[in-house]
Order: structure tokens, then sequence, then C-alpha cells
């Protein structure tokens, strides 16, 4: 799937390089974190991530790629309530995501989920956003 999408599309997503024997190698290395596929049939529509855990961070890193032939269904937003409830079960107090500026949809869909932005990476300029878990 990741190696199907338009260059354009995905210049703004490099968590990690898309050959398969490393995304194999990432997979079974995961240790607490988490990859959730998304399917529509047998065909994976898209995928995302919470990481960090793995590396002793207490607030995960979320990152979410959505097929771009399956985008305007909700995919992400679903992905967001689902990485949140996660969070809530793990009693994680925060989850953490960059976006490149230039990428204004993000930006907008992740600030209608209701992060904040809160810094920008001095090595990327990308902006830091944040989700404060709501125990209540």
């Amino acid at each position: 799937m990741l190696l199907a999408q338009s260059p354009a599309y995905v210049r703004f997503f490099t968590p990690f390089d898309f050959h398969h024997t490393s995304i194999v190698s990432l997979l079974a290395e995961q240790g607490k974190d988490i990859f959730m596929g998304m399917y529509w049939g047998d065909r994976l529509v898209g995928f995302f991530m919470l990481r960090g855990w793995k590396n002793g961070y207490e607030i995960p890193s979320y990152g979410v790629l959505v097929d771009e032939s399956y985008r305007g269904y909700g995919l992400t937003r679903l992905s967001l309530k689902l990485a949140k409830s996660i969070c809530k079960l793990r009693r994680v107090p925060r989850i953490m995501l960059k976006v490149n500026p230039d990428n204004k949809v993000a930006r907008r869909l992740f600030e209608e989920a209701a992060f904040a932005q809160t810094g920008v990476d001095a090595q990327t300029g990308n902006l830091i956003y944040h989700f404060d878990i709501n125990y209540r």
C-alpha cells in the first residue's frame, strides 16, 4: 500500500523506510508500540500507529496513512478515536503527533479532533500537537 501511493500524496509521511524488509523488521520488533491496519474487504486501505512506548516514552506518537483512493471516508477520524481509546485503556496522559506546516488538510483534521499545537520540532520544522486524555 505504501509504495502504491503517489509521491505527492505521501510527501509528508516519512516515519520509516517503506521497503518490505524494513517494515517486517519494524513490526517484528514493535514491543509495546501499536500498528493497526484498516481493511476494506481483503485490501489494506490504511493504517495507524502509536509509537514510542517500545523506547520508554510515556507519551506515544501517533501517525496515520490512508490509501489515497480511500481518503474522504472518515478513516483518519476513525483511527484517531481508536488511538484515543487505546491510550485511555493504557492510562496514558497524552498523545503526540507531528505534522508538516504545509499539510493544511491534516492540521485542520487534527485541530477538529481537539489536538492543540504545543511546539515546533527544531530538526524538521514540523508542528507538534498534543491531545490530553480525559479520564471522566
